[in-house]
């Protein structure tokens, strides 16, 4: 069986990242989709932390009919993240009712609700939810990966939440199962999705969304800032480690300061690395989405498990400017990759937008959010040098 997978997508994103928004950039997808036997959608395909949820399927619902009509009469098994754990509720409340626990790959058909209507709108594809992961084979498991952020030491807003979740609830066991993971990332979860569906259905157009604008104040000095915005942002850099100290303290944990991209690369595979270990699936191939940093990329090596088996990353669809430079080659977040598990081997990646041209992204991201689409001078979005890979 051919299976392809993609991860974060994020369809409907307020920012205007999501590229599959752009017709030319779907019929390159459903293009290599097509041959496939199944395609996973692992997590994040829908953002609903930023729109109702009516706005975010009226955003998603396109994507999905065309990727039925592409792919035709095949499975399409959708294993919510983050970013879209409410479609896993309907499976979670049954196993709840059943006092059933939560095994590594729970499944579900769609039910009244979201993912019906993303059912509907899939057919003649089918439609089934994983969480919060599928085996694809008897060495292969995938899963969203979302679980990592209690072992990140990347101070995220929610790998953050997800330690004081753990400082008022107990530490995580090891080895530990989903349940364990649910007790910490659930409540996050919920609180999130509750939280969009108070929000106005347009949004007004912003340049960055907050987790991007903060990234950026902290870890590049762009030419283009005036003076006051040059004196705020190194006030901010200036305050951040004692912030992190004062959080480390508070909640026990261990959060680094040190945000350049290799240090952001390292915490993502160790954070991967710590998940599968505890879960007990990393004797063979897991692959995950989360961090939008695909890899391993051609010329790096293995991403090794302590149980023997290799950590894979499907990478992502949205393109994000503080993480991506003018010029070629893009760098490793760069989006369009899709995971391919066969029969047999190791999984393959293949990158499917290496060829597009970064104001091409920028300004296709602009005319999402309603702004001047022309893209600006290559300078306004340089970031550091250590994330350029």
């Amino acid at each position: 069986m051919k299976t392809a997978i993609v991860s974060d997508l994020h369809l409907g994103t307020a920012t205007g990242g999501d590229v599959l928004r752009d017709a030319e950039i779907r019929a390159v997808l459903f293009a290599e989709l097509r041959g496939a036997d199944r395609v996973v959608l692992l997590g994040d395909a829908v953002e609903l932390r930023e729109r109702p949820l009516g706005a975010a399927l009226t955003h998603a619902l396109p994507f999905f009919a065309e990727l039925g009509a592409a792919v035709g009469e095949i499975d399409v098994v959708l294993v919510p993240g983050n970013h879209d754990s409410h479609l896993a509720e309907p499976l979670l409340d049954r196993l709840s009712i059943e006092d059933t626990p939560l095994p590594l790959d729970a499944t579900a058909d769609p039910t009244a609700g979201p993912t019906a209507t993303l059912a509907a709108a899939l057919a003649p594809a089918r439609l089934r939810i994983a969480y919060p992961g599928i085996w694809l084979r008897d060495d292969v498991y995938a899963t969203h990966g979302h679980y990592m952020d209690a072992h990140l030491r990347l101070p995220r807003v929610e790998c953050v939440a997800v330690a004081a979740a753990r400082r008022l609830s107990g530490p995580l066991p090891d080895p530990a199962t989903p349940a364990d993971y649910e007790r910490l990332v659930r409540p996050i979860y919920g609180l999130a999705y509750g939280a969009a569906q108070a929000r106005r259905r347009r949004l007004r157009p912003n340049e960055l969304g907050p987790s991007e604008a903060a990234w950026e104040m902290l870890a590049a000095d762009r030419p283009d800032r005036n003076r006051a915005r040059r004196i705020k942002a190194r006030a901010a850099r200036a305050a951040f480690p004692l912030a992190v100290a004062g959080v480390n303290r508070l909640l026990r944990a261990d959060f680094e300061t040190d945000i350049t991209g290799a240090s952001i690369f390292r915490s993502g595979v160790a954070g991967a690395s710590e998940m599968a270990r505890r879960l007990g699936v990393d004797g063979g191939h897991v692959i995950t989405g989360h961090s939008h940093r695909g890899g391993p990329r051609p010329g790096e090596a293995p991403w090794r498990l302590a149980g023997g088996g290799e950590l894979h990353n499907t990478g992502n669809w949205v393109f994000s400017t503080p993480l991506h430079n003018p010029g070629t080659p893009p760098n490793s977040y760069w989006p369009g990759t899709v995971t391919w598990v066969e029969d047999s081997g190791p999984p393959r990646q293949v990158e499917l937008l290496r060829d597009r041209e970064h104001a091409e992204l920028v300004a296709l991201a602009a005319k999402a959010r309603g702004i001047d689409a022309s893209p600006p001078p290559p300078d306004e979005f340089a970031v550091p040098a250590a994330i350029r890979r």
